[in-house]
């Protein structure tokens, strides 16, 4: 978990993943202090997991040893124990699998020439499979802009990128799919970007 989640994700996607260690033994914190030192995990511990104080997580996700991922809305995504039996449950590549549908990734970014006003487009359009979506940013960045995919009705199915946004043309990947990872149908779609008080609306077609 160290290595192949925590460091993975704090190092290719910095600030978006937080990985939560939770105790449902009823330890002491002494208990979870030596089990830190023993194995040199950097993220963070919860004690009491299966009291309300501790945020009730035996009830919530269900038995220890046990491996959940939940989205920014509190949503859980992914249940190990719904899956596999006890003693089976840490299984990387369905983990990771969730996880990468979740976050948000920069994929290229091309400072020069700047652009000399912002724009917004996507290609290829009409589309086959995937799209990279594309945001011109002037001179000096933006602290903060949110580029999301809307249907036609303006009903938010996927967020590409919520953080700072440097100056030049960012380029963020589009696989088509929806907040829960499900493809999505043909049509017409909606990518807008909210930089502050001011949006850009691009049209893109999905087909087949």
């Amino acid at each position: 978990m160290q290595a192949n989640i925590a460091q993975y994700y704090e190092t290719n996607f910095p600030g978006q993943v937080q990985v939560i260690g939770v105790d449902e033994w009823e330890g002491a914190a002494v208990d979870v202090r030596g089990f830190k030192d023993q194995t040199g995990v950097t993220f963070p511990l919860l004690l009491n997991g299966t009291a309300a104080a501790g945020g009730n997580f035996a009830t919530l996700y269900g038995t220890y040893d046990n491996y959940v991922v939940v989205n920014k809305q509190g949503i859980v995504r992914y249940h190990a124990s719904l899956i596999w039996p006890h003693g089976n449950r840490y299984h990387l590549n369905e983990i990771r699998g969730c996880v990468d549908s979740l976050v948000s990734a920069v994929v290229g970014v091309d400072p020069t020439p700047v652009p000399a006003a912002f724009r917004l487009a996507s290609a290829p359009n009409p589309a086959r499979g995937s799209a990279m979506v594309e945001l011109a940013i002037p001179a000096g960045g933006v602290p903060s802009a949110q580029v999301t995919v809307h249907d036609v009705a303006g009903r938010r199915i996927a967020t590409l990128w919520d953080g700072a946004v440097p100056a030049g043309v960012s380029r963020f990947a589009w696989s088509h799919t929806d907040a829960a990872g499900a493809r999505l149908s043909p049509g017409v779609y909606l990518v807008r970007a909210r930089i502050g008080a001011r949006a850009l609306v691009h049209r893109a077609v999905v087909v087949r």
